[in-house]
């Protein structure tokens, strides 16, 4: 067949293509490589075709393909390294269709140098064909994935697949599903597994395709009979390989939480009978995945695992991505935050060097955690929506919507936050799907239901989480922690009311933290207790959790506790957060309007004792009272009362009488206590009143929601032409 024209279009564009061709020699294969070459021609691109020769020098034949494209063929030396960044520099220079025949007849330095050269030919603008007339591209795919080259790997199986080979309909080895996430690429790879199946292979071929093709089912429906059953058949059938495959295949189809001890003991089988039958790869996936699910357990065995999965997985760069991920999960749970980001950023180098789809979503999962246990989440909130848009994401994942939910609230943007809240448990969270990130997802929903008091979700979580209090809060990869499932259960049991039932929740959150060995989790643990303790209790477990919190860095997060452990003693405080205030007191925290109010109340309560004159809160200055009659007006006002006394003593007329009353009545108005002239209002008696008011409004609108507070605030806050808040106590 001739190479797709895709094929150069995508080289034209940088990004060039591996192609191994397996066919016997003869006329056929090479008019299939004169066809190659003449369309290549007509996208502009310059050939080169030279063949192996047994005879022929070291490196051979890149000298001839060097002069062919005008490099220096004088260039290669001894070192394969070297030679091949010569060779890739005169591959980058233009649009070029380099044929390698007879690729067998090829010495082992030709080997090495020409897979340097194939492992960069992503990122060149060349189409790269290399021809043999025996192995089968299958097996020179598997080979590709044992040196690590994943996505030659790939390539080449692909290219099987196009021309016909049922077995590469498989994927490579290590047998993960859905690792194609776009919806073209899954409904092909889904077609290639039933199209091979309906050439009716011999077995185990078909076993292990039918195997493949339920699990690939059970994923999507979040079915587990239909992939049990095909499990039972491959035990039936008697092959190492197929039944290694089936295991794995099996274990990656119940990644939920439900499933997590029923999949520790597959991946047991699987590493017994990968190794027994010298299946290396299978038997590394195993252990991989053997150490995921100790994490998921919360099993104490699970690093030891990790530290014999690091010794096993040289040279498996597609392993040594889970094994890294998983570090920087363990670097974080120590606290170790500036440590666990460059972890996170080397994991991200290795992840897109392995051609693993997950790579991206990975680090911005390392990254959004890292960030809340600091309390700056809500600088990631845009990076959480754009990632709940990506098309690597899987249909059924919503831990990353829950998660912008979460960040948005950090973010104060709590209408954001309440818009994915609602799109997520539109349908109720039954509606949710069980899947490998179900329990980090029922961690965001939970805290943004408490904040936000929506009760009837927390409940709902609640019954949901139950089953799995005694498990850590970690997705089925292992990549992030957030410490026991109970800290879920308290938050939910104070959302809907139950203090009691959530403090014992919280009490083992810490204590079960603590042996987890999460010190950010411990602290969080502790401070959401102490809100729930309170009294000196509370004060005490805020203590530790403060100090522990500054020891790690989580600096916005222990100044928030600080505020908290001050409003245990009945002390109030505000603070302002986006267009609200939140004012707190025994540890309860209430939102109120940004009200003119609740800005001289935040002044004064900031510096409790302190005297500070309404006329500074409203930021004025005083140019003292002007009298509203003055003296010459006042004295004329008293000559005609004087004078119309004295005319109704003689004449009582009511005309003369009602001019009195008129004139008494104005001068009454316009005359202080005492007689004394009545002055216009200054500004520092206009800010004295008007802050009055205002305080006062502040305070009723406080007491609508936390009246105790707002009684509080009455006793201790006195306005006049000066302020002051004293607390009671202090």
């Amino acid at each position: 067949m001739v190479l797709p024209e895709s094929a150069f279009d995508r080289a034209r564009r940088g990004a060039g293509q591996l192609f191994a061709v397996t066919r016997p020699a003869g006329a056929e294969r090479t008019r299939y490589l004169i066809q190659a070459a003449e369309l290549a021609r007509t996208h502009g691109f310059a050939v080169t075709w030279v063949g192996c020769r047994a005879d022929a020098p070291a490196f051979w034949p890149w000298q001839a393909i060097l002069a062919g494209l005008g490099g220096d063929a004088s260039v290669l030396d001894a070192d394969p390294g070297a030679s091949a960044r010569k060779v890739l520099e005169v591959l980058a220079a233009a649009p070029a269709l380099v044929l390698i025949d007879d690729a067998d007849l090829a010495g082992e330095e030709t080997l090495q140098l020409t897979r340097a050269v194939a492992a960069s030919v992503h990122h060149l603008p060349v189409v790269l064909v290399v021809v043999t007339s025996g192995t089968r591209l299958v097996d020179q795919a598997h080979a590709a994935l044992a040196e690590g080259r994943i996505t030659d790997a790939r390539d080449l199986l692909d290219q099987a697949a196009r021309e016909g080979d049922p077995e590469a309909a498989l994927g490579l080895p290590g047998m993960w599903v859905n690792k194609f996430r776009g919806r073209t690429d899954r409904a092909l790879a889904i077609a290639r597994l039933r199209d091979a199946l309906a050439t009716n292979p011999a077995e185990p071929l078909r076993t292990r395709l039918a195997v493949r093709l339920e699990a690939e089912h059970a994923y999507d429906r979040r079915e587990t009979e239909c992939v049990l059953q095909a499990l039972e058949q491959a035990r039936n059938c008697g092959d190492q390989l197929t039944l290694a495959e089936a295991l794995s295949l099996a274990h990656h189809a119940l990644w939920s939480p439900e499933h997590t001890a029923a999949r520790l003991a597959l991946t047991g089988e699987l590493i017994a009978v990968a190794s027994a039958a010298g299946l290396e790869l299978l038997a590394l996936s195993g252990l991989c995945r053997r150490t995921m699910d100790l994490f998921c357990l919360g099993d104490p065995h699970a690093e030891r695992s990790q530290v014999e999965l690091a010794r096993r997985a040289s040279g498996h760069p597609g392993v040594l991505f889970f094994h890294a991920a998983m570090d920087v999960m363990r670097t974080i749970r120590a606290g170790r935050f500036a440590e666990a980001e460059e972890k996170a950023s080397a994991c991200l180098r290795l992840g897109l060097g392995a051609g693993d789809v997950d790579a991206e979503t990975f680090h911005s999962s390392h990254l959004f955690a890292i960030r809340w246990l600091q309390g700056r989440g809500g600088e990631l909130v845009d990076l959480a929506e754009q990632v709940t848009h990506s098309p690597t994401l899987p249909d059924l994942e919503f831990s990353f919507e829950a998660a912008h939910a979460l960040l948005a609230l950090e973010a104060g943007q709590r209408d954001r936050a309440r818009s994915a809240l609602h799109r997520l448990t539109i349908n109720g969270l039954t509606a949710v799907p069980l899947s490998s990130t179900w329990i980090t997802c029922m961690f965001c929903v939970v805290h943004v239901a408490a904040a936000l008091g929506e009760a009837e979700i927390a409940r709902e979580a609640y019954g949901l989480l139950e089953p799995f209090a005694s498990q850590p809060v970690v997705p089925a990869t292992a990549i992030v922690c957030f410490g026991s499932t109970e800290l879920l259960l308290g938050i939910a049991a104070t959302t809907f009311g139950d203090e009691d039932l959530a403090t014992g929740h919280l009490e083992r959150a810490v204590t079960t933290n603590i042996r987890l060995g999460n010190r950010p989790m411990t602290a969080y643990a502790r401070a959401t207790l102490a809100r729930t303790a309170g009294g000196e209790t509370g004060r005490e477990l805020f203590e530790v959790a403060i100090a522990d919190a500054t020891e790690m860095g989580m600096t916005a997060r222990a100044v928030a506790w600080a505020r908290e452990r001050d409003g245990l003693a009945g002390r109030i405080s505000i603070r302002r957060e986006s267009a609200w205030w939140i004012v707190s007191r025994h540890g309860k925290e209430i939102r109120v309007e940004d009200l003119v109010g609740m800005r001289y109340l935040a002044r004064l309560v900031a510096d409790p004792g302190v005297e500070i004159a309404a006329l500074e809160l409203v930021g004025g200055e005083d140019s003292g009272n002007q009298p509203v009659l003055d003296l010459v007006a006042r004295a004329a006002y008293l000559t005609r009362i004087r004078d119309l006394r004295a005319r109704i003593d003689d004449d009582p007329s009511p005309r003369l009488e009602a001019e009195l009353e008129e004139l008494l009545s104005h001068l009454e108005r316009e005359t202080g206590m005492g007689g004394r002239g009545r002055n216009f209002a200054g500004p520092a008696e206009r800010a004295r009143t008007a802050v009055r008011k205002a305080i006062r409004r502040a305070i009723d609108a406080i007491a609508v929601t936390e009246p105790s507070a707002a009684d509080a605030l009455r006793d201790a806050v006195t306005t006049g032409y000066r302020c002051s808040y004293q607390p009671v106590g202090s």
